[in-house]
């Protein structure tokens, strides 16, 4: 890795087929393949706020999740159960941020989890000051947390790379295929390319830093070649936002371990003329569907959406990974949320984490219980087991003296989508002003009542990753559907009054 006094910084040795000005091959040391390897374990939300201000003057469109996550932003706190709910969303947390603290070049720095109490010894903790105690005083009085699973973290030994093991060297491919480096390998490599000719090739030693990986991550959702658009071509992704054929879904499920389906009504405002979906009106159950995905990391998207897409380099990106580290990896179907960042509907295949479990010191006197926290409950050598007490964190979506609650949105919220995914709060939406803003005339909008389940959510999800009309994708066959159910019905109806006369 080169060294500099601003930041850390990575040396890329790329191999250029200079007659045909491309990529052959790259080596990176392993520093830099954990770094590469990280932006997969990003939520997505974090990953739009990383574009966005990277390239603020022209940011990378992912699809529909630009929208999606503006409308977050953009959304006035009174709509969210507490202020924490909003601040979860804006700023999503991955289960690897603790992983990706040891990273030699972390691009989404976090900050270390806090605890906070009430400055009246309420029993209550939680790791946001804007959570409100049940005597009614915020909990921003932050107590000492002796997070061993923390320290191990950061301290672990550098014999092994944070998501690679080993001291090893790495070779890429332009469409970022990862392999363990090795002459027979590169050989292998050469020859398949058709580059065995080695004096045609040149070499081009370059400084990765943070710059270089955000427009590498901005690159990866619609190139196949990130490489060469990038160190060679210099040429700026402009989206991934592209066609996209609705299908059925292929994350597939054992009977006995299917879950429960949940289904949600919508209306749907659809444009006579082409039957295009304009808008929906929801209630917040399908609206904390779509602020999911924000929450879901970028491989457990790519996974979840049944691999079906095709989305730049990330599937060559999620194989190899997942090929790398075949042993530690969970099972393809399983996303990971962290502890509270659970919706009242997601996506099925999704779990979270349960909280951590905290320890204090129990003393006589309640102004004296201002110790700080521990995840080591065993606790014996220092103190007596017997004042050792247990400590369960406070929801930081919950109000009042409620310890646990569901969901962001506050109870009976109406908002309007629209096709691009850019929600409104009804309180601050004027449907005269969106119609204007669609340049639709009331006449020409029927409303139709559709309701989605896991299959149409899964869909969705995959539209919203490369097109920017989400809501029509999705959903048309199911208004196509409704409609010739009521075109047969009248048919039926018509036949049957004819008979009769």
């Amino acid at each position: 890795m080169a060294k500099s006094s601003e930041e850390p910084k990575f040396s890329l040795r790329l191999i250029v087929d200079e007659e045909k000005n491309k990529v052959v091959l790259a080596e990176a040391c392993r520093d830099f393949v954990d770094v590469l390897f990280s932006l997969l374990t990003l939520p997505m939300g974090t990953i739009v706020r990383l574009l966005e201000n990277h390239r603020k003057s022209e940011p990378v469109t992912l699809g529909c999740f630009n929208n999606l996550y503006r409308s977050v932003v953009d959304m006035g706190s009174d709509c969210f159960e507490t202020e924490a709910c909003k601040q979860m969303l804006v700023y999503p947390k991955s289960v690897k941020d603790l992983q990706c603290k040891r990273l030699k070049l972390n691009i989404n720095p976090t900050e270390d989890i806090k605890c906070f109490k009430c400055s009246s010894y309420c029993g209550l903790y939680s790791n946001f000051s804007t959570s409100k105690c049940r005597c009614g005083k915020f909990m921003n009085e932050e107590i000492q947390l002796e997070n061993e699973e923390q320290d191990l973290g950061r301290f672990q030994d550098d014999d092994n790379g944070v998501f690679v093991s080993g001291r090893c060297s790495f070779v890429l491919t332009d469409d970022l295929e990862v392999s363990v480096k090795s002459t027979e390998l590169v050989l292998n490599k050469l020859k398949s390319l058709g580059c065995a000719d080695v004096g045609k090739l040149g070499e081009r030693l370059l400084d990765i830093g943070v710059k270089e990986v955000l427009t590498l991550l901005g690159c990866i959702f619609s190139s196949n070649a990130p490489l060469k658009d990038i160190f060679l071509n210099k040429k700026i992704t402009q989206g991934a936002t592209k066609f996209y054929k609705s299908q059925s879904p292929c994350l597939e499920k054992k009977e006995d371990e299917a879950e429960p389906e949940k289904v949600v009504t919508l209306k749907a405002f659809v444009r006579k003329q082409d039957m295009k979906i304009l808008f929906v009106e929801c209630g917040e159950e399908f609206v904390e569907l779509l602020f999911s995905f924000i929450a879901v990391p970028l491989e457990s998207a790519w996974e979840i959406s049944g691999s079906s897409i095709s989305l730049g380099c990330i599937g060559n990106m999620c194989r190899t990974f997942r090929d790398l580290n075949e042993e530690t990896q969970m099972s393809t179907s399983t996303c990971a949320l962290p502890s509270f960042y659970n919706f009242q509907m997601q996506l099925p295949g999704i779990i979270t984490q349960q909280p951590p479990v905290y320890y204090r010191y129990r003393l006589y006197d309640y102004r004296q219980m201002n110790y700080g926290l521990t995840t080591n409950g065993n606790r014996t050598t220092y103190y007596r087991k017997d004042r050792i007490v247990r400590v369960d964190l406070k929801d930081p979506k919950s109000r009042g003296s409620d310890k646990s609650a569901q969901g962001f949105l506050k109870k009976a919220t109406k908002c309007t989508v629209l096709d691009d995914l850019t929600i409104t709060s009804m309180n601050s939406c004027s449907t005269v002003c969106l119609l204007k803003k669609l340049q639709s005339h009331a006449d020409d909008l029927e409303v139709q009542v559709i309701s989605i389940s896991n299959a149409e959510a899964l869909d969705l999800l995959r539209a919203s990753l490369v097109t920017s009309s989400a809501l029509s994708t999705t959903l048309w066959n199911l208004i196509a559907k409704k409609l010739k159910e009521e075109t047969d019905l009248w048919d039926t109806v018509s036949k049957k009054v004819k008979e009769e006369t």
